[in-house]
Order: C-alpha cells, then structure tokens, then sequence
C-alpha cells in the first residue's frame, strides 16, 4: 500500500477483491473478454501466472484500476520449432532455459487499455507514479516490463506513453487491433458498403460454402462439445505464426462456460456429413461482439471457405444482437479487412528492469518485440449503390 497527494494505492492478488461494477464499467467498458468474470477464469487457468489488481482510491472513492500480471515467458515460442523442441530437452536439467521473467501492465489474452483513472480527481502523473510503482512490486522478478496497449488514435494514450517514454522506456509496435464498427447496420447494409473487390469475393465464398454443405450454429451452452473442440483449438494454437503463446488449458473452456453462461457461445462448423470442423469462442455483451478464439481442422478446411463464412456469420450474430462494435482481434488481417475491419495502431511501452543491463539493452527491445505491421487496404467503396444482391443471412 502506498499512499501520496490524498491518494491510497492497494494491489490485490484476485480480481474478486475488486469492485467488480466499477471494473466491468470502466476498464473492460462492457467487453465480455476484458471483464471481470473473464479475468477470474485466467486467473484459475494459469495458476503461475502472478496477478495483481490495482486500486487506486481517494477517500472512500475508487478514482484508478489496473491489471497487472507477471509470468515466465517461453522465447522458444518466437523462434524455429526444432529450438523449441532442443529447449524442451535442455529444461529437464534447466528449468528456466530460454525464458525470462516478463511483467506487465495487462494481460496476453486481452487488449488495449488495461487501466482508468478519474482525470477530474487523479492527475495523469499521480497515476503513472503508482502504477510503476505497483510494477515494481508485483513484478519484482522479472527481467522485462512491459506496459500495454496504447492506441494511436487516443491523444489521452499518447500522453500516458509518453510519460513513461520518459522515463527510459521504449516504446514498441504490437498487432493492430482488427475492428468493425457497425454503426446500427445490418449485416446487408454493411455487406452494401464494402468495396466491390471484396463484395464480390465475399460473395463467392459463401456461395462456396453453401455448395459445399457447410451447417453453422450458435451453441450456448458448449460444455457438451469442449471435448470436441478442443483439439482443433490446439490445432490452430500449435500451427500460429504469429503471437504465438502458452495454449489455453482444456478446463478454460469450461470454466468459462460455467462463469460467463449469457455471454459467451460457441459458433460450430460443420460439413456436409456433419463432421466439426471448425468453432469459435465469442463473447458478446456491452454491445460488442468478440470472435476470441478459433480452432480447426486444417485437414478438412484448407482451401475452403471455412473462415471467411465463419466471419461473416459473427458480423450477422452482432448486427441481429444490436452490437455496434465486433472486435475481431489480432492476426489474420485480409480476410478482416474484406470483410470491413479497420486496422487501429496499438504500441507497448517496454524497459528492462536491471538498471546496470538496461543501457545496453533497452536500444535493442523495438527491433526485439515490436511486430511487423499489416498493410492497410481500403475497406469501403466511394458510392453506396449496387444492384447486386447482399449475402442472405439464411445462406450456408
């Protein structure tokens, strides 16, 4: 606990012991995958992992939150498999061989903005001074420190980063964000602005999948079909080549099946013969709905058009659900962007924690971490006429 200019700063170990409205409302701001519930289920679900939740208040008020986690990360999961492999067999007499200790403001499976502050009662660097310094206390054992994410687009981010560019961070470029902002459309009227390349190819592809036979559904209650699913999740986790980490455990599934029943489902896939061949994850609530994981069997869909009807389906799910936002998330970005998703910029700040290593190696981090950033297509058309007809929502 520390306290400076009125302020109280407490770091708890369990988000349970957070005012779970206050949370969902100002830092997960309604996203299913960023809330409370959620956390609690990566809480369970990565028992190493070290959470810290920050509670910063004045007086009886709660005027900051954050999260803040620390773990081991596995460099082997950022080079060649056959490192990968050599590592593994290092480890049985060197636990701790490629990985080093990585604190953070945030966590690996969510993203943007991991905090709030109330700017009428905190200033900007009151904050910052705490949260570095509850950094340094729940991260005391790690080697990296890095805080994420800040948007491009939000001056008030800009300005956070700034503050601890300052004061011998780097700052660094993760995944864009992928997102489709409906704006009260149907899935139709969003079909409708889309340029006239990807109208067309996504057109095609649904046609391809109707073809094909390919049978979707919604499942809300998907404990029956973990078993099942499970190993195409691996599948895709296993053949990632980008963001590649530590896999969800099976019983994350079914944790959050029994924690986060209204808001989270599984969209299945099956073929003509009613195999399963592919599901996602979503969570929908607060008005967004977020496709969050995926998994198939690449044995079946390669070549198909498997991933662009599964997409297309979550945009019909949240424009029928009222949503105005669908969070599509990082990596895979054409197919995103054919089907509308804008590309919005997110960067880290990162230091090394040893005073006496960080000059030599803080100049290094941005060539280290920061990830190769997609090129920008453009998504809409310049008129909003076409005689061509909209995918129905009842096609495939």
């Amino acid at each position: 606990m520390s306290a400076a200019a009125g302020l109280t700063t407490r770091i708890h170990p369990r988000i349970q012991d957070v005012p779970r409205a206050l949370w969902d409302e100002k830092v997960a701001q309604g996203h299913p995958f960023k809330s409370a519930a959620f956390l609690s289920c990566l809480e369970d679900s990565f028992p190493d992992r070290k959470f810290g939740y920050v509670v910063m208040s004045q007086g009886a008020d709660v005027v900051g939150l954050a999260v803040i986690t620390e773990e081991r990360l596995d460099l082997s999961l950022l080079l060649p498999q056959q490192v990968g492999t050599l590592a593994q067999g290092v480890r049985k007499v060197l636990p701790g061989f490629l990985s080093l200790g990585l604190g953070m403001v945030g966590t690996f499976e969510t993203a943007e903005r991991h905090w709030w502050y109330d700017a009428r009662r905190v200033s900007e660097h009151d904050f910052a001074k705490a949260l570095l310094a509850a950094c340094d206390e729940v991260c005391g054992k790690s080697a990296l420190l890095l805080v994420r994410d800040f948007m491009e687009s939000l001056p008030e981010d800009v300005r956070l980063e700034s503050w601890f560019l300052q004061r011998g961070f780097k700052q660094v470029a993760n995944h864009p964000m992928a997102k489709i902002a409906l704006e009260g459309l149907s899935s139709e009227g969003h079909f409708q602005r889309l340029k006239k390349k990807s109208r067309q190819n996504l057109r095609k592809k649904l046609k391809d999948a109707e073809a094909l036979g390919f049978q979707v559904e919604r499942v809300r209650d998907f404990r029956h079909l973990i078993d099942e699913c499970y190993p195409l999740y691996l599948q895709v986790h296993e053949g990632a080549s980008e963001f590649k980490r530590a896999p969800f455990p099976r019983a994350f599934f079914e944790t959050l099946a029994e924690r986060m029943p209204t808001t989270s489902s599984f969209l299945t896939l099956r073929d003509a013969q009613g195999q399963l061949i592919a599901f996602i994850l979503t969570g929908t609530g607060g008005g967004i709905n977020n496709p969050f994981c995926i998994g198939m069997d690449y044995a079946r869909t390669e070549g198909t058009p498997a991933y662009y009807l599964m997409m297309w389906k979550e945009i019909e799910y949240a424009a029928q659900h009222g949503c105005h936002l669908v969070d599509l998330g990082l990596t895979s970005y054409f197919v995103k962007q054919t089907v509308g998703a804008e590309l919005e910029g997110m960067t880290m700040a990162a230091r090394i924690q040893s005073a006496w290593l960080r000059p030599l190696l803080n100049p290094l981090l941005p060539a280290l971490l920061s990830e190769k950033q997609p090129q920008e297509r453009r998504r809409f058309r310049v008129s909003t006429h076409d005689d061509t007809s909209p995918p129905s929502e009842q096609a495939a």
